[in-house]
């Protein structure tokens, strides 16, 4: 008798405004989902990425109306017609917002699947008294609307009108611990034996770059601030470190976007909060995944942070504190690995993403999501 050979339905999910790079908590949320499966039933489709991107996540990439330009009738028409296929549509953040209105204005006659909405500013996103009406319109329908944050939920159901079951609060999937970087992972650059790293963009530290330069006289001489920019602004902060002589303290790249890039090479990483409106700085993600401390101008990121890295978040503005900061942390070694250790730790728990596995799960009837 031959041998019963079991066949396994695909869940098929559509992820739209996909952006692992801008958004790492897409892509993790796809690795999460891809990973979490004995028999890896999920089957991600999404019409954006290139190639490289296609390729490292699995995806397919089906035919879908382009998400830029003009959103009339009949392309959220097509929109919504492309997505019955499917068993849960994933939209993130406001590139896909057109995919979300698609679905409430033609989700009921079309018989279409869950969508779920990642919302992806912490404030200040609202907008004027247009933008308020197209919002509540797009989201009058959307099976669940992820806020990352209190006070973005807050802002969304006071602005947008969302309220009751629909508007989830749930940190941000954060990506898995990286492998460790090798000491000349960044281009034309070398990390000695001994030496230990602060990152830094160079756009941030040029909005007032004596105190954080002044700071590295007030740290041990192993100490090094590495600034990654376009040429110009490497240039600038080449001036400037010699105005306050510490350019034997300072290294400089363009080779890189940011110290996020290589973030395991670092002891410590120095960001902006977010502006009121703008993603949430993908370098949060990448520093607590490689276990290395974070100092934060701005309190906009406590929420995503851990409670022990908290305090290393300073008032917007408040560079002379940032640096007091740098230097506290830089100096205290105990202080630095417990902070390095909440960090890993916060983002190994929000790695594996219970909540939102449980969302899915209960939004499509799969208990298989979540076993």
């Amino acid at each position: 008798m031959a041998k019963k050979v079991a066949v396994f339905r695909k869940t098929r999910i559509l992820h739209l405004g996909f952006d692992p790079v801008a958004k790492p908590w897409s892509g993790a949320l796809v690795r999460m989902m891809s990973g979490h499966h004995k028999f890896g039933h999920v089957e991600h489709h999404a019409p954006d990425p290139g190639d490289e991107i296609a390729a490292r996540y699995q995806f397919y990439r089906p035919e879908f109306p382009d998400l830029d330009g003009s959103t009339g009738p009949a392309k959220l028409n097509r929109m919504a017609r492309a997505m019955r296929k499917y068993e849960l549509v994933i939209v993130h953040g406001e590139a896909g917002f057109p995919a979300t209105m698609a679905h409430s204005l033609f989700g009921e006659a079309l018989k279409l699947p869950p969508l779920v909405h990642y919302h992806d500013s912490l404030s200040g996103f609202a907008g004027g008294p247009m933008k308020r009406f197209r919002h509540k319109l797009g989201f009058a329908r959307t099976s669940a609307v992820i806020a990352p944050a209190p006070a973005a939920a807050n802002e969304m159901a006071s602005r947008w009108a969302l309220g009751g079951g629909r508007l989830r609060i749930a940190v941000p999937p954060f990506p898995a611990k990286p492998p460790a970087q090798k000491p000349d992972a960044i281009p034309q650059m070398m990390k000695r034996k001994g030496e230990s790293w602060i990152g830094v963009r160079a756009a941030f530290l040029l909005r007032d770059p004596q105190p954080l330069l002044r700071a590295m006289l007030r740290v041990d001489e192993h100490w090094r601030l590495v600034v990654f920019g376009t040429k110009e602004e490497c240039l600038a902060v080449s001036s400037a470190a010699d105005i306050e002589q510490v350019a034997d303290r300072v290294m400089t790249s363009t080779r890189l976007s940011g110290p996020e890039d290589r973030a395991g090479l670092f002891d410590i990483i120095a960001i902006a909060g977010p502006a009121p409106g703008a993603l949430i700085p993908p370098a949060l993600f990448h520093a607590a995944a490689a276990g290395v401390p974070l100092l934060v101008e701005g309190r906009e990121l406590n929420p995503l942070l851990p409670a022990k890295a908290s305090d290393l978040a300073v008032a917007s503005g408040g560079r002379k504190d940032l640096a007091d900061a740098m230097v506290d942390l830089a100096t205290s070694e105990v202080k630095r690995k417990g902070v390095a250790r909440a960090m890993e730790e916060f983002a190994a728990t929000h790695a594996k993403g219970a909540e939102h596995l449980a969302l899915f799960s209960e939004l499509t009837g799969d208990e298989r999501i979540v076993c």
